[in-house]
């Protein structure tokens, strides 16, 4: 098995930063961040933006793919914030990516509405997907929806499954994350969902997720998968009533079982990249590290997996 890393936690770094410091880990490749300002990620800081801006695809990223190669790296996917064929810059993206040989990308979130508007927006989503099947057929790309815990529509593997079902398995597949489907199906819902998601699988995340207990009278905006407008319903709780919040983790100490999770994945034969992507930093990670530790934890949690799968011969 090959691995990339998720460039969001280094946007500080340049591209040559970037390439070299990934190399360094001994890595084969990265997932590039293809997004502009305030993209649309639940936890997103204002004002972050990726290695690469949307409006600068065209001649930014045939050089990224330049600095990688030329430190032994490729650029397995990228992520964006597109969520339909009339997100800014759609067909650049795609384009692009085609002439610079990136065969996939993954695509940003639609947000739940709140209670009683879930069927709605399954049909919208459901609509946008068929513009961008359309776009990747012509180009010869596969999009990725990925699994991503809380508010957002594709939330729950089983229903992402359901949603993709009818599309071009060539064009449209999905992206799993075995650390947001630990804290939606913490129990074996998780291994269903792989077990269901398996043959429309085209791309792996690398996290784990803990839980937290807390009191209404701690920082309930800290809560790492709730958005803005639910926090109220949190904030609303009596004084000493106990609840708890999702944090991520390093990969050996979540809800997420890693043995046993690749070795469902070498029993479908998943063999494309898997990607870490150490969500260290902020108020979702169980603790603020540096840069430096940051790095540290990475190299820990890239030994662990490595471990994983020489033990299972991946």
């Amino acid at each position: 098995m090959k691995f990339l890393l998720f460039t969001k936690r280094l946007e500080h770094l340049s591209l040559e930063e970037l390439a070299a410091t990934v190399a360094e880990l001994g890595l084969d490749g990265v997932d590039l961040t293809v997004r502009g300002a305030g993209h649309n990620l639940p936890e997103a800081a204002a004002g972050t933006a990726g290695h690469v801006t949307p409006d600068r695809v065209q001649t930014d990223l045939p050089r990224a793919v330049e600095i990688c190669r030329a430190h032994g790296l490729e650029i397995g996917w990228i992520t964006t914030d597109i969520t339909s064929a009339a997100s800014p810059y759609t067909r650049e993206v795609i384009a692009t990516l085609s002439a610079c040989g990136i065969p996939q990308f993954k695509l940003g979130y639609h947000h739940y509405d709140g209670f009683g508007h879930l069927r709605r927006q399954l049909d919208e989503m459901r609509r946008d997907l068929e513009g961008l099947e359309k776009l990747c057929q012509e180009y010869g790309i596969q999009a990725g929806v990925h699994v991503h815990a809380g508010y957002c529509l594709s939330a729950e593997a089983m229903l992402v499954e359901r949603m993709v079902a009818d599309f071009d398995p060539a064009a449209i597949g999905i992206y799993a994350d075995l650390g947001h489907m630990g804290l939606e199906g913490a129990y074996g819902g998780w291994v269903q969902s792989l077990d269901l998601i398996s043959e429309r699988l085209i791309m792996l995340s690398l996290k784990n997720v803990g839980l937290f207990p807390y009191t209404n009278e701690d920082d309930a905006s800290r809560r790492s998968h709730v958005q803005p407008d639910h926090l109220a319903l949190v904030q609303s709780a009596s004084d000493g009533v106990v609840s708890w919040e999702s944090k991520f983790v390093p990969l050996k100490e979540g809800i997420t079982p890693y043995r046993e999770a690749f070795q469902y994945l070498k029993q479908i034969g998943y063999s494309n990249y898997a990607c870490f992507h150490t969500e260290y930093q902020g108020a979702w990670s169980w603790r603020e590290l540096s840069y430096s530790e940051l790095i540290a934890q990475l190299k820990e949690d890239v030994a662990y997996v490595r471990e994983i799968t020489a033990e299972l011969d991946m």
